[in-house]
């Protein structure tokens, strides 16, 4: 009796066309850890539990990962805590005028 291997991993995705023709894309996850021949459809990839490509913490795949600011899956899954956002400098000048609050700039 032959046992398969399990894998013990979480796997770390990024997301691979593996279509041979443009018109019509088929995008699966693929595991990026050395010897793992995980592949993962992205139409089936909602709850699963996968590694985040930025702090290497398991994550959750949702339905807002899967569906992120393109409308389309991300290429390399990554969780919430590692979203970096731009925050620009005239914007905090704006908001803290807009307090009331003195920042030293003369107009």
């Amino acid at each position: 009796m032959s046992k398969r291997k399990s894998a013990n991993h979480v796997h770390r995705y990024k997301k691979v066309n593996l279509s041979n023709t443009k018109d019509k894309p088929y995008y699966v996850y693929k595991c990026q850890k050395p010897a793992c021949s995980h592949y993962l459809p992205v139409t089936l990839a909602e709850g699963t539990i996968c590694e985040c490509n930025r702090c290497f913490n398991p994550m959750l795949l949702t339905k807002a990962i899967l569906t992120h600011s393109s409308g389309g899956p991300m290429t390399r899954p990554h969780c919430n805590d590692c979203v970096k956002r731009k925050k620009s400098d005239a914007v905090d000048a704006i908001a803290s005028f807009l307090a009331g609050v003195d920042t030293g700039n003369k107009v």
